[in-house]
């Protein structure tokens, strides 16, 4: 007898959790193993619980989607990846990649199309929604430019440095953040300085436009 997939759920909503479920209670090959409301959550039952494959959505709280998927691959990098979002930008779906994800969709349409994405992953292909997939193929056309930069910026920073930057936008103290990292307020500082100074940007608002901008923070989710 094949033994079942391990899968892991990751969004900050009951009700569409319970509906992810409920879509991959359809493949009898699929067990759901666990269900996180947030991206360290998310991280923390991977290492635990081991999943085959784990299903995260991009606007999560603490650690959003697209760097828990980029710790996921750094602990486990057999891990399978699908990113769920509501949104088709360019720039969550590159990041999302290159994060490691092997599949990414629209959450609208994950109740006709998640099982056939968690298919072509677990077999080690890429699944893209079809609107996603028209924006990859413009990216490949588009004439590199201040975006790009923008991008190569947000590649100098480290992987705590923009858990720090998500939880900054968010509105945590660096009290709060230090509480939440398990280190001292003063590395949170320096965490701080080290952005700041990587991205010129010398403010609290001018994180949060940088943020915004490159999809590190999905606009939608922010609340000043």
């Amino acid at each position: 007898m094949t033994s079942k997939y391990r899968v892991l759920i990751a969004d900050d909503h009951d009700i569409f959790r319970e509906g992810l479920r409920s879509v991959l209670a359809r493949n009898t090959f699929l067990d759901v193993v666990g269900e996180a409301a947030h991206g360290r959550e998310a991280f923390e039952q991977t290492l635990s619980l081991k999943p085959d494959l784990v299903v995260l959505d991009v606007a999560m709280p603490e650690l959003n989607g697209i760097e828990a998927a980029r710790l996921i691959m750094e602990a486990s990098p057999k891990t399978k990846i699908i990113i769920l979002s509501v949104h088709s930008r360019k720039r969550f779906i590159l990041e999302s990649l290159k994060a490691g994800a092997k599949g990414y969709i629209l959450k609208d349409s994950a109740g006709e199309k998640l099982l056939d994405a968690v298919s072509a992953v677990l077999k080690g292909e890429y699944y893209l929604d079809s609107p996603v997939a028209s924006h990859i193929v413009s990216e490949f056309l588009a004439v590199p430019g201040a975006a790009a930069a923008d991008k190569l910026k947000t590649r100098e920073l480290t992987d705590r440095e923009r858990e720090v930057l998500q939880l900054i936008v968010e509105g945590y103290s660096n009290r709060q953040i230090a509480e939440k990292l398990c280190v001292s307020s003063k590395t949170v500082e320096n965490h701080r300085t080290s952005m700041m100074n990587k991205l010129d940007r010398h403010d609290v608002i001018g994180l949060v436009k940088y943020a915004i901008a490159t999809g590190l923070v999905d606009p939608d989710s922010w609340s000043h």
